[in-house]
């Protein structure tokens, strides 16, 4: 931005304005000009200022690249936006070499008298959108536009189609514009419209004509997940069309990474299929139902070698199925082998009526054939993260998508063979039968520990009672826990394997330097944690924006901050960032749409798509984990003096408690999920062949793989990756693992804070060089981000 409209900005921070026409007086007064680039800040702005009243949406700068790179091999001299709001779209395109002409519509006065201020050299139309374009008398070479979504049209828009006859077409604005506006395309022109989702899904979708009109899709680029928040987090497709028709479509999903648009582009041009789903498939426009059915057929053809079978229908389990009623007096026939599936929302499937948490008329009880299946196997897999997607993706209805009887039994499902059923149900009782025994052992030493302090003279027989439980524990008991928890260490990310590997190595009985260990490993855990969740917020641009405000707010309320980080500081961000991870994830007080909508944008935001991974670090019990931890060490610090070997076993074994919780917590959070760091990249046959290096486990001797990816992994950050999904989530740079300065050995610093000369990293388990100063630019610019608003 140049240093007049810097100032600009400055002034209008504490310049109360009452909409956009007093903002183009101000811009006008203060005489400034702007580019294509600088609208891009001007967006944020506006859309803070004004919200959807200064304009349609904001564009951000990689969508932006986006549109101009798909029309740069047309060169065009005239372009139009039917929906310009203020002329965002606009701005940018205008400034495409050839271009001679902008028209920019809108229906709102304001818009058209900030929009002449923002782009004046624009030709502005203020009136009906539709009118003004079926006006228009020449042909258009490019045709570019976020259109309205969800805004219906009072009255039809009647068409002649490529033969001559009359077409009438009933569907929302947004649809009919673009219709409208593609008819005037030139012979190669180009139209790239934004639309939702039901313009391939909905029957009355103009899409339905478009043979007739003589009109055809050449692409369909999914949006991520809130892409336009916080406005909306409504799902989005960049479109393109031509005035021909077309008998493929080319499909693939953009994201704010330029490397990776850019070869989504260069697929396209060429006509080639990315070896990721996300960088380029061919479908067929008519029956295309969004790129997660594409997912979804995917991961069946997994499931499908994992299970050894294939997937059945569940009318092919079902000896009956019976719809639950309205009233009181309703109660589902008393069957065996039966479960109750809710047709609305995406509560669990159950196996006992009495269990149900809906009302009974929300459910259809489900008997399934007891010589194909076992209940509880079927509802066990309609409960799975894939299950409740098949059920979502079954749900019929616009105002509240349900199941009904049809689309029940249409419903695929995994099951096992029975003998491998019987088996699973065997191993499963033996299990419960152990965790039982394990259970009334943990209440037999809650009662001894209640009796010690209720009574301190029953030391000597509580003690007794200790020796007896002990003996009774011998025969290798300890020592394959003991060895179980060192497994656990080791499907741990490096940062936090490597201290557990320093507390195992400290002499048996040198407690002190254990539980410091232990502490450190707390500490060094909320960090990582946080900077997941701060990673994956600060993705997704709009929505952090609009979030960063009270987050800082709060911090500092507490006296914390990030310049000068502590292990409270890291407590906060789990606890405010988790809730709203929760939030997202939630059903409650939603329609089931937004609820779908929320899911998609956190799966996006933490690039995976089980939300296993947000799941699993948003949890309450994660939580109240890292917080009693946290008050562990402030106590002891407190506490001073000189700490006894008694006292320091009784906070390593403390400690140690909290480590098994924290092992039951996360139990699946690193199974399937891996922290890498990219060594190079090779763009080779539409994919991105990344060799990484694989930073799990306590070895920093890391093993080296390649992945083919949707993404062209940075080879200075570490990033979070899915082991078959192709993404990654981009941490920010404040873990840092390498060599150490001073040593070939691999090891892992933390940030800890901000200084005059740049920044301070430190090591829980490096001994040879435990902290690193210098200038850290990208660290210190992360801290800037998240404190700046």
């Amino acid at each position: 931005m140049n240093n007049p409209l810097r100032e600009t900005l400055d002034k209008l921070r504490g310049v109360e304005l009452r909409g956009p026409e007093e903002l183009a007086n101000f811009l006008k007064r203060e005489g400034v000009q702007f580019s294509g680039d600088d609208l891009s800040t001007w967006g944020w702005f506006l859309t803070s200022r004004f919200g959807r009243y200064a304009g349609t949406f904001q564009v951000p700068d990689w969508l932006a690249a986006v549109f101009r790179e798909l029309i740069k091999d047309s060169s065009p001299t005239t372009i139009c936006d039917p929906w310009a709001g203020i002329g965002l779209l606009t701005g940018f395109l205008r400034e495409t070499p050839g271009v001679k002409e902008s028209l920019a519509f809108t229906q709102n006065q304001s818009e058209f008298v900030l929009g002449k201020m923002l782009v004046p050299q624009a030709s502005w139309q203020v009136g009906e959108p539709l009118n003004l374009l079926l006006a228009i008398d020449k042909q258009i070479d490019v045709v570019a536009s976020i259109l309205p979504m969800g805004l219906r049209s009072s009255h039809p828009l009647t068409l002649s189609g490529s033969s001559g006859d009359r077409v009438e077409l009933r569907d929302d604005l947004g649809n009919l514009l673009l219709v409208a506006a593609s008819l005037k395309l030139s012979d190669d022109g180009i139209g790239l419209f934004v639309v939702t989702p039901s313009f391939f899904f909905s029957h009355r979708s103009v899409l339905r004509q478009f043979g007739v009109l003589g009109l055809g899709i050449e692409g369909a680029l999914a949006l991520p997940s809130g892409t336009f928040a916080p406005l909306t987090n409504i799902p989005a497709y960049l479109i393109v069309v031509r005035r021909k028709r077309t008998t493929k479509m080319f499909v693939a999903q953009l994201s704010a990474d330029t490397n990776t648009n850019n070869q989504i582009i260069d697929n396209f041009k060429h006509d080639r299929e990315g070896g990721a789903l996300e960088l380029g498939r061919f479908v067929d426009a008519q029956s295309f139902a969004g790129l997660e059915a594409i997912r979804t057929a995917e991961r069946f053809a997994v499931a499908e070698q994992r299970f050894g079978a294939l997937a059945v229908k569940l009318e092919d389990l079902a000896i009956e199925i019976n719809l639950g009623r309205f009233g009181e007096d309703f109660s589902f026939p008393s069957k065996d082998n039966a479960i109750f599936v809710p047709l609305i929302g995406n509560s669990d499937v159950r196996d006992s009526v009495d269990d149900l948490s809906l009302k009974k008329q929300n459910y259809a009880q489900v008997v399934v054939d007891a010589a194909k299946s076992n209940a509880r196997f079927v509802a066990r897999f309609l409960n799975s993260e894939f299950g409740k997607e098949l059920r979502e993706q079954n749900k019929s209805g616009v105002v509240i998508p349900k199941l009904n009887k049809q689309t029940l039994k249409a419903l695929r499902v995994f099951v096992p063979d029975l003998q491998t059923q019987r088996t699973m149900l065997e191993v499963e009782a033996r299990i419960a039968a152990e965790q039982n025994t394990l259970l009334g052992l943990q209440n037999e030493l809650g009662e001894y520990r209640r009796e010690l302090w209720a009574n301190p003279q029953s030391a000597p027989k509580v003690n007794e009672q200790v020796n007896n439980l002990s003996v009774r524990l011998t025969g290798g008991i300890r020592e394959h826990t003991a060895e179980s928890l060192e497994q656990w260490f080791e499907t741990l990310p490096f940062p936090l394997a490597s201290i557990l590997r320093a507390w195992r190595a400290a002499e048996t009985r040198d407690f002190k330097t254990k539980h410091e260990h232990l502490l450190h490993f707390f500490e060094a855990t909320a960090e990582f944690i946080s900077v997941i969740l701060l990673s994956a917020f600060s993705s997704n641009e709009p929505l952090f924006a609009s979030r960063k405000q009270k987050l800082i707010d709060s911090m500092q309320k507490q006296n914390l901050s990030f310049q000068r980080a502590t292990f409270g500081t890291w407590k906060f961000v789990i606890e405010h960032l988790g809730k709203q991870t929760r939030e997202l994830l939630s059903e409650k007080g939603k329609s089931p749409e937004n609820s779908k909508n929320d899911r998609s944008l956190c799966a996006d935001m933490f690039s995976d798509s089980s939300l296993v991974l947000p799941e699993s670090l948003s949890r309450k019990e994660l939580a109240n984990i890292i917080s009693a931890t946290n008050k562990m060490r402030n106590d002891w610090t407190g506490h001073g003096g000189v700490v006894g070997q008694d006292e320091a076993q009784l906070r390593n074994e403390q400690l140690l408690g909290e480590v098994q919780k924290l092992r039951e917590v996360t139990a699946e959070t690193w199974a399937e999920t891996q922290l890498v760091h990219a060594r190079h990249c090779r763009p080779r046959r539409g994919v991105f062949e990344n060799e990484v290096s694989i930073l799990m486990g306590s070895n920093n001797e890391f093993v080296k793989e390649t992945r083919s990816m949707a993404t062209w992994l940075d080879v200075e950050r570490l990033y979070l990756s899915n082991k078959d999904s192709g993404r990654a989530l981009k941490l920010l740079p404040l873990v840092q693992v390498g060599p150490s300065p001073e040593s070939a050995k691999n090891a892992c610093y933390f940030f800890s804070r901000v200084e005059p000369e740049g920044a301070r990293f430190v090591s829980y388990h490096f001994a040879e060089k435990p902290e690193l100063r210098g200038q850290f630019d990208e660290a210190t610019e992360a801290i800037r981000l998240l404190t700046e608003v």
